[in-house]
């Protein structure tokens, strides 16, 4: 039988999250029968987003990749397994969004000493672009937030970042892949100060 009310969903980061939810659910309850808490499953994720970070500024990027891979999954789960062990809360919320940032801003500044190091200036540019993008991406919404407006809207949220940096580290393409994170990155930045002009043009002054 079809469903008479698909779903929507209102960004890709969205989408994804939906696709991707049964399975993290799934891993999820097994972490939590190993006995596991959500915040230990994110201090992983971070430990090894830093571990990333190292073989970045070594300059292995396949190797780096598959760690940030890792990473990845364990930043997916700890959400799921909140929900699943019924273990959710608002500092659990609150840590890992800023472990998360934690996380990326060291894989990023480990890419980008080693861009130094080789000399590769157009590139290690790129990366300072990718990163005050992406702080400020998380930045808006935290601040929208804080003047009870809810924007989640954005091009190249954190999912889209992730596979696109992963796509970077295994085809080598630097120039081009952060070229698409920073660009778009600092334009998702502009539809979140857009969205927010247009929710309180109205507002009295």
């Amino acid at each position: 039988m079809l469903d008479e009310h698909p779903r929507t969903f209102e960004t890709k980061s969205d989408w994804l999250r939906f696709h991707f939810g049964e399975l993290a659910d799934g891993a999820a309850r097994l972490l939590a029968k190993l006995g596991l808490w959500p915040n230990t499953v994110t201090i992983i994720g971070v430990i090894l987003a830093i571990i990333a970070g190292w073989f970045a500024s070594q300059g292995t990027l396949v190797r780096a990749g598959v760690v940030l891979l890792v990473a990845g999954c364990f930043d997916a789960l700890d959400g799921a397994l909140a929900r699943v062990s019924k273990r959710v809360t608002r500092f659990g919320a609150f840590w890992d969004s800023m472990l998360d940032r934690y996380g990326e801003g060291v894989f990023l500044a480990g890419l980008g000493y080693w861009l130094a190091e080789s000399g590769q200036t157009l590139e290690l540019m790129l990366v300072f672009a990718t990163l005050v993008g992406s702080l400020l991406v998380s930045y808006a919404r935290a601040r929208a937030d804080g003047i009870g407006l809810n924007i989640r809207t954005g091009f190249l949220q954190r999912p889209e970042r992730f596979v696109v940096m992963l796509v970077t580290l295994f085809s080598g393409q630097l120039t081009i892949g952060l070229a698409v994170m920073a660009v778009l990155a600092n334009f998702t930045v502009a539809q979140r100060m857009l969205k927010a002009f247009q929710l309180t043009r109205d507002d009295p002054i």
